[in-house]
């Protein structure tokens, strides 16, 4: 998912200002693992949001090796992401699709933009072959690219017994360190079953490429019809009343309390999910750049509002949350959309970012895409672990 990067130079001399703690939605973004938080213990839990989830014959796979983040999907795309820990620098990111023939891309960017490819260094000495190659550059994500698996695997070749690469030579030249790069690349030709095939990244061989599987399917999702809509005066009524309903679950969340200057129920919203019953997000965190919020279900008249905490990843046991509080909580009911989008820090180059789909009864994760290492990645560039699609 790619978000286009607005005033980032801008952003980075504020970031000392947003130092908001970051919600309990997203993990700390210098850890590489976490094990998930279970969900309160609320008396009004909806029970078949969780069932909702559709399993898949894949498991999505997140892994951070030494300085490279491997990020593969339900559906077998993978990348490997080469980020600093914090800092800003070069970032370097691998993709390739299932399948012997799966499509490869390599991109190189900063947070200020493609470098120039003479500018390239390894271990601070140019290497003509590296900026020889056949870059164009990206302008969705404002990087060098190479997309033929030649060119990706000359680099990989030059690259690959080095400690860092940078665009410059200089103390501020950005770099990204390739310490676990060849690992990232192994545990991808592995996850893909392409181990010791002419077409491998990391351990070539014989073996023939076309015994390397294609993407399993992908689960299909069908959307709830477009409800009537709510009027703003009954969105306020519903509000009220389910704040009121949810008293004792935004205790037990520690949640903020209106105070002087900021009522933080001006974030409630209300938005109609069929013809009897509305979604509620009654806010409980604001702080310097999200919001987070408890989710309701409740009958249009504000009655009987039940507690909903959407899934998360199937078989992706160190997901960054259990959704117990969505952040930045929005609801499309044109396409039965409900979205979360967790900045790990105010320039939003790590974080995570999910979408529900209800289909009448519950909702079920249709996208989740998440990175736990901040270093200058565009904003909301985070790499796909689950997918679907969606059928009327």
């Amino acid at each position: 998912m790619s978000i286009v990067r607005p005033f980032v130079l801008a952003c980075a001399a504020l970031l000392a200002a947003c130092t908001e703690p970051v919600p309990p939605a997203m993990p700390d973004a210098a850890t590489t693992a976490s094990a998930p938080s279970p969900a309160p213990a609320t008396a009004a839990h909806d029970a078949d949001t969780t069932a909702g989830a559709t399993s898949s014959a894949v498991a999505p796979l997140y892994r951070q090796l030494r300085d490279f983040t491997v990020a593969c999907d339900n559906g077998l795309a993978c990348e490997a992401i080469g980020v600093n820990d914090g800092a800003f620098g070069l970032v370097l990111r691998l993709s390739r699709a299932p399948g012997g023939d799966g499509a490869q891309r390599l991109q190189l960017g900063t947070s200020d933009g493609a470098p120039k490819p003479a500018t390239l260094r390894l271990d601070g000495v140019a290497v003509p072959e590296l900026a020889a190659l056949p870059w164009r550059r990206d302008d969705d994500r404002d990087a060098l690219t190479l997309d033929a698996a030649a060119d990706i695997a000359t680099f990989i070749a030059l690259v690959g017994d080095g400690t860092r690469l940078s665009a410059g030579s200089g103390e501020d030249a950005p770099v990204v360190s390739l310490s676990g790069l060849r690992a990232a690349l192994l545990l991808i030709d592995e996850h893909q079953q392409r181990l010791d095939t002419p077409s491998a990244w990391a351990r070539r061989g014989e073996r023939d490429s076309t015994a390397v599987p294609g993407g399993p399917a992908l689960p299909r999702l069908h959307a709830a019809v477009p409800p009537p809509a709510l009027s703003p005066q009954d969105a306020t009524r519903l509000t009220a009343a389910v704040r009121a309903q949810a008293a004792d679950a935004l205790r037990e969340a520690d949640c903020n309390p209106p105070r002087e200057g900021f009522d933080i129920r001006d974030q409630d919203a209300a938005y109609p999910l069929d013809a009897e019953r509305a979604l509620v997000f009654v806010a409980c965190l604001s702080g310097a750049y999200q919001t987070s919020s408890l989710a309701f279900r409740t009958a249009r008249d504000g009655s009987g509002a039940t507690r909903i905490v959407p899934p998360g990843p199937p078989g992706l046991d160190d997901a960054g949350s259990d959704f117990a509080l969505l952040t930045n909580a929005d609801y499309a009911p044109d396409t039965a959309t409900l979205s979360h989008f967790a900045k790990g820090r105010g320039l939003a180059d790590c974080g995570a970012a999910a979408q529900w789909r209800y289909d009448g009864q519950a909702f079920v994760l249709a996208q989740y895409a998440e990175l736990r290492r901040c270093g200058g990645a565009a904003p909301g560039d985070f790499p796909t672990l689950w997918r679907t699609e969606t059928a009327r």
